[in-house]
């Protein structure tokens, strides 16, 4: 079993995504994903003209994931036909140009 198996296999299970269209938590994953951390230019604000969702990524903090992929933890508003809420949330990089979502939930 190669290094790249087990990374792959211990971030890319499904996440779900309470209260968010899966195309919204798409987007926000991209923005986060490719997000120009190093600048600090926050808010980021993301939309997804697919449902008309729209929100801010208020923090985006880059750290390396326990099987050494590179994660960005992130906080973002979603305001869609269902009103405003906040999320955290997780990206890691899973391969070079590909991330997933490992976890995103309500704010507390």
């Amino acid at each position: 079993m190669s290094t790249d198996k087990a990374i792959t296999s211990s971030v890319a299970k499904p996440t779900k995504t309470n209260g968010v269209v899966g195309t919204d938590a798409e987007v926000i994953k991209n923005a986060v994903a490719y997000a120009p951390v190093e600048k600090r230019s926050f808010p980021l604000e993301w939309k997804n003209p697919e449902t008309g969702s729209s929100g801010s990524i208020t923090t985006i903090d880059k750290f390396m994931g326990k099987h050494g992929q590179s994660c960005r933890g992130f906080k973002t508003s979603v305001a869609s036909f269902m009103g405003i809420a906040l999320y955290n949330g997780e990206a890691c990089q899973i391969t070079p140009g590909e991330w997933v979502l490992s976890w995103f939930k309500p704010s507390e």
